[in-house]
């Protein structure tokens, strides 16, 4: 008895004061991969060894992907009406909180900027520097980092995206000129180097609408100019293959509203798989009809590659436009006038709102926002530590 107390004694010390850490490495990882990035940034702080795993590519990805399912948040973009000039951006977390995101250097948004696109807790702003510029900043509104990837003209439309498949971000932009496609340029954040990218596939193309990307492709709604008016093939989805660099046109279904034009629409994701919002109003302005559509590529062997299924078509005052999917939820925006009553809900004069639809229960709530000015810009986002790569690219394209 006397002989066996003293060594647990000192096992006892062993464990408490040795250099042997108290709790394995997958243990800590599995911790820290759940908590948010400002705690983090912090814990850097505690040792060089936490510091080191914190960065590593390998714990970058374990946390994205574990916030991908568990943290998914909105991230609004608006202006406060008493300096309207000024853009600011909101967080929406899974509380239903809103949060005003604390900007970075070298951003100023004040004329006339926007996001682009948002990926893997990365967006790609686009901000007015004169009449005839602008600026293309990357920015991690978690981790505060900011880039400024290149200064290009007006005429550039802009897409942002990650492809897992090359394991590489990618910005691509177009140059338009009367309305033709006459350039495209493809940027690299691994090699940080800008290259010509072949653009056969849009000749006679007009491209119409904000960029939206999927985990593969980055998307635009278009018009296929070289077709009759009167056909119903008039209107396509652009994609853009960012692992192989290929442009393709995908048909819309058939149908489907045959004109575009007058429609609200809105690409966004459901279910994992690229999904369509349109909105169309019934007679003169008394209901509409919101419908989600969704495309999934398939191997039919007489050449459609693609097929379109609407999955849900639900019918609502005409003040609600459909702007993206959030947890099973549209999000609309509420356009009714201040102090309107409509579809159960009562609008102030000091909020702007955003609706909520369950896609499974069909039922609506609404979000107010006081005294922000919402703009249509309603993006998912997710926090991340990815990082916004190194030095900057003062290329003018």
């Amino acid at each position: 008895m006397r002989s066996t107390q003293p060594s647990a004694m000192r096992l006892k010390q062993v464990i408490m004061y040795g250099d042997t850490p108290f709790l394995p490495e997958e243990i800590i990882r599995n911790i820290l991969k759940r908590l948010p990035i400002r705690s983090l940034i912090r814990f850097q702080c505690v040792s060089k060894h936490w510091k080191h795993l914190i960065k590593t590519t390998s714990f970058v990805e374990e946390h994205l992907r574990h916030s991908n399912h568990q943290s998914p948040t909105l991230i609004f973009q608006g202006r406060s009406p008493t300096d309207f000039s000024q853009s600011h951006f909101y967080l929406l977390d899974n509380e239903m909180q809103l949060h005003e995101v604390q900007s970075a250097p070298l951003i100023d948004l004040s004329w006339d900027g926007w996001i682009i696109g948002s990926s893997n807790g990365l967006l790609l702003l686009s901000a007015r520097l004169n009449y005839a510029h602008r600026s293309m900043v990357l920015w991690n509104p978690a981790s505060r980092r900011v880039r400024l990837v290149a200064k290009v003209v007006n005429s550039f439309l802009m897409g942002f995206g990650f492809s897992s498949i090359v394991n590489d971000y990618k910005i691509v932009c177009i140059r338009v000129s009367d309305l033709f496609v006459n350039q495209v340029k493809d940027y690299s954040l691994n090699t940080g180097q800008w290259k010509e990218v072949q653009f056969g596939n849009l000749d006679g193309v007009y491209i119409k609408s904000q960029p939206f990307s999927t985990n593969r492709a980055i998307f635009w709604f278009g018009i296929n100019l070289n077709v009759e008016q009167r056909d119903e093939n008039r209107h396509v989805l652009v994609s853009y293959d960012m692992a192989i660099e290929v442009f393709t046109l995908i048909p819309l279904p058939i149908s489907a509203p045959k004109s575009l034009d007058s429609q609200h629409t809105r690409l966004t994701m459901h279910e994992n798989k690229l999904a369509m919002l349109c909105h169309t109003t019934i007679g003169n302005f008394e209901s509409s009809l919101i419908d989600l559509w969704v495309i999934e590529e398939g191997t039919d062997p007489s050449g459609g590659r693609w097929s379109w299924t609407k999955k849900y078509s639900v019918n609502h005052p005409p003040w609600l436009l459909p702007e993206t999917i959030w947890r099973n939820e549209m999000v609309c925006h509420f356009v009714a006038m201040p102090g309107r009553s409509a579809a159960g809900f009562k609008v102030k004069d000091d909020e702007r709102n955003v609706v909520m639809i369950n896609l499974t229960a069909n039922e609506s709530k609404m979000f107010a926002i006081h005294k922000y000015v919402i703009s249509p810009c309603i993006l998912n986002y997710v926090e991340s530590l990815v990082p916004v790569g190194n030095g900057d690219c003062n290329e003018e394209l």
